[in-house]
């Protein structure tokens, strides 16, 4: 998921004829370029979506399991220190600023989110997949739970719970047709449409990937981020996934990242590129936050 999201941070929010005249395919950690909203972030270095991650996963971790109150704490927190340096948010969405500003002001984390829907609480969720993979049920209600504080749009809580089950499902091997539907399954209990506009990909196979990318949307708009996700995750080998997912304009850290949690749940880390590991920001924090949610997700699911 960092790696996704390291690959796609120096060209989020270009268009994939912008990407191609630059770059060609994003292949590469690359830093950003000094005119790009990221230019303080280097090569290799992650943005808001594996930090929003990592504070869902550090809240679990502590609460050993899921909390709403946990969750909602490091997410003001991460706020406030924003306060002291704006560079600190990484690009957090508006509706991820939103809803923690009305929890800073002391609104209740039931009551803060809001009705925009993007991909914010969609991009972050893995770790619920990931911790409770022994039940889909645990998953789904947990996922749509972790949107309501900063997304509470019935699409952004549907994204949240297909990426969730998701994960879970490819941690257990499952078919990757048998994971899609699933995910539509579960997402079509909260938003129908954006359940539709999941499984809408599978019509897309045989096309060019920029021409399947263009009918899906590449906006942070959860409709168009999670689909293209499972699009790329769909139809290609992980770091070609990743290439793609990077490559085709638009959000691409968050369609990379959510692209990344799909194929690391799959395939686990052996498949990585040395050229990409390298030079990953604070790689050995993210593998000790992993190997914590394994032992989370052995003790829960034991019980």
């Amino acid at each position: 998921m960092a790696i996704g999201d390291a690959l796609g941070m120096p060209v989020e929010g270009l268009t994939a004829q912008e990407i191609k005249k630059s770059v060609g395919a994003v292949r590469d950690m690359m830093p950003a370029p000094e005119n790009h909203y990221h230019y303080t972030l280097h090569a290799g270095q992650f943005t808001d979506d594996t930090l929003s991650t990592l504070l869902l996963a550090e809240a679990m971790i502590e609460a050993f399991g899921f909390s709403g109150d946990k969750f909602a704490e490091k997410l003001k927190e991460w706020g406030v220190s924003w306060t002291l340096d704006s560079n600190l948010d990484r690009g957090a969405g508006i509706a991820t600023k939103s809803s923690i500003e009305n929890m800073i002001a002391g609104r209740c984390w039931r009551d803060s989110g809001v009705l925009i829907p993007t991909c914010g609480s969609a991009m972050r969720v893995a770790p619920i997949g990931l911790v409770y993979h022994c039940d889909l049920n645990i998953i789904a209600n947990y996922a749509d739970l972790q949107s309501t504080i900063t997304h509470c749009n019935p699409a952004a809580r549907a994204g949240a719970v297909a990426v969730a089950v998701g994960v879970a499902l490819c941690l257990k091997n499952f078919p990757r047709d048998f994971v899609l539907q699933m995910a539509y399954n579960f997402a079509s209990k909260v938003d129908l449409d954006f359940a539709n506009s999941l499984l809408h990909i599978r019509s897309l196979r045989g096309l060019e990937p920029s021409k399947a990318i263009e009918i899906i949307g590449n906006s942070p708009i959860v409709s168009e981020t999670v689909p293209a996700a499972f699009y790329c995750f769909m139809n290609f080998e992980p770091e070609d996934a990743l290439i793609v997912a990077a490559s085709g304009g638009g959000d691409t850290d968050s369609i990379a990242s959510i692209a990344g949690a799909l194929l690391g749940a799959e395939r686990g880390t052996s498949w990585m590129p040395h050229r990409w590991l390298v030079c990953l920001e604070d790689r050995k924090g993210l593998e000790n936050v992993a190997e914590r949610l394994t032992e989370l997700s052995y003790h829960l699911c034991k019980v």
